[in-house]
């Protein structure tokens, strides 16, 4: 009978561990887990593949081709396509040095962001979804190409650790190398953010020959030839805005954030 005792009390631990590895499982994995080059590791470190579900990963997003803009927040969906029970994934971003970069935020209840905000991953309800929509806002400064790398587990959702199908997958989005890398000389905008209106000053006896205004995805907002030397910004939404200007045949892109 004491032995029997004995034998319960040091099994407790182990049943222990086990009971909160599968609820951190069923609800997302500590940080860590994407197989990117910063991460040590990915699902393969707990689930095991004794099934071949064919799983296949996409990620669509509105971050313009011409690039990301820093600072700006983004819509991003995963979506993974497969012939498993329940699906759950974890995913973060990684400059080329790979430094984890940007933050993100869950836009519902299927998503959860952990690791400071440079993780997220599925939650439990999350587990009975195929796609799942997040937010990501890049870093303030532009670090160059950031690639998102994704672990998705295809399961049998049969609660434990084996009958799984990891998978890997990553995605590159470019820098917007244009904004604020050709400012003309002797030309400043002010206030930056603005409010209402924003001051164009520039050195006398030169002039404004055209200022084009786009939002951040790179839609364009107004044409103003011959402009004056302000701009009237209050009725615009809150966002940042690419200005363009040219002035005695030169040309500079300015970054411009609208608030309220």
């Amino acid at each position: 009978m004491m032995k029997s005792i004995v034998k319960f009390i040091i099994a407790i631990p182990f049943l222990i561990f086990f009971f909160l590895l599968f609820v951190f499982n069923v609800s997302g994995p500590p940080a860590g887990y994407t197989g990117s080059p910063g991460d040590a590791n990915n699902c393969t470190a707990c689930h095991r593949s004794a099934n071949s579900y064919n799983t296949t990963v996409s990620l669509s997003h509105n971050i313009p081709a011409s690039g990301y803009v820093p600072g700006t927040t983004y819509q991003l969906t995963l979506t993974a396509t497969s012939n498993s029970n329940k699906l759950g994934f974890q995913m973060t971003a990684e400059s080329n040095n790979n430094q984890r970069q940007g933050s993100f935020s869950s836009s519902d209840s299927y998503t959860q962001t952990i690791g400071n905000n440079q993780y997220i991953e599925h939650t439990s309800q999350g587990t009975t979804q195929s796609s799942w929509n997040f937010n990501w806002t890049a870093p303030s400064q532009n670090v160059g190409t950031i690639t998102f790398y994704v672990a998705v587990n295809a399961t049998n959702g049969n609660g434990q650790l084996t009958g799984d199908t990891p998978v890997m997958a990553s995605f590159s989005v470019s820098a917007n190398t244009a904004i604020g890398t050709s400012v003309i000389p002797g030309i400043k905008l002010y206030p930056n953010p603005v409010e209402n209106l924003l001051f164009i000053d520039y050195i006398s006896g030169r002039s404004l020959d055209m200022i084009r205004i786009f939002d951040i995805t790179g839609k364009m907002i107004y044409r103003i030839e011959n402009p004056a030397r302000r701009i009237d910004f209050s009725g615009l939404d809150a966002g940042k805005y690419i200005i363009e200007i040219k002035a005695d045949s030169k040309e500079g892109t300015y970054l411009i954030e609208k608030i309220k």
